[in-house]
């Protein structure tokens, strides 16, 4: 499987860069894609910096959060369900976007079994991490959820993102910005967070305090 994959996103770099598809930027807050419009044309960009968000009917809008990766797509899950988009994608730094026709996008994936074979695998995995991130926010209380998020940021190789204001943060959680508030106070009284630089950076004080935390919720 890993010599498929790595063949994968090397013949599609090859083929975005002897074809003339045309080229957008989009800069810090400009949607890539908006929930709930029609996709007519595949995005692809070689890196990418973007944050995913759900607004829901009630007008409460909860993020899945902040990535940054490489040889990625927007709007190929709509290509293939046919579906409205389902998030907002917004980008969080100036991003160049190869913009792919449909039909164009459909020939491509029917001329190249490793390319196809790269994009399903992409999909599968950002599937599995959404509903991931979906489950515990929704079966684990919210203290549970930002402290997993500090440890997760601290420990794990992905690149972690600030926002720049606290309502930021609390989309993240689907809550409000006070209850977001309260519970960063209380893990600062209990010695365990600190607040960084500025208001929207938490720095860890006691790590193993905060992974103990974790391992007795979920017990």
């Amino acid at each position: 499987m890993s010599e498929i994959l790595s063949k994968g996103p090397e013949r599609f770099r090859q083929l975005i860069a002897n074809e003339n598809f045309r080229r957008i930027t989009r800069h810090k807050g400009d949607y890539i894609v908006r929930q709930g419009h029609e996709i007519t044309e595949v995005y692809w960009s070689a890196a990418a910096q973007f944050m995913l968000l759900h607004t829901a009917l009630n007008g409460k809008t909860l993020s899945l959060g902040d990535y940054y990766l490489e040889d990625n797509f927007f709007g190929e899950i709509e290509f293939f369900s046919g579906n409205r988009c389902s998030f907002d994608v917004v980008a969080t730094a100036t991003t160049e976007l190869v913009v792919i026709p449909k039909e164009r996008f459909a020939e491509i994936l029917l001329e190249d079994a490793s390319i196809s074979f790269w994009m399903n695998h992409r999909m599968a995995n950002m599937y599995q991490s959404s509903m991931n991130i979906a489950i515990e926010r929704s079966l684990y209380p919210l203290k549970f959820n930002i402290v997993k998020d500090i440890v997760d940021r601290c420990t794990t190789d992905v690149r972690s993102l600030k926002h720049d204001y606290m309502y930021q943060e609390a989309q993240r959680f689907g809550c409000t910005d006070r209850a977001y508030t309260r519970i960063i106070h209380e893990l600062i009284k209990e010695g365990l967070v600190k607040k960084g630089e500025s208001n929207s950076t938490i720095v860890p004080v006691d790590l193993d305090g905060l992974v103990e935390y974790l391992n007795q919720c979920q017990q």
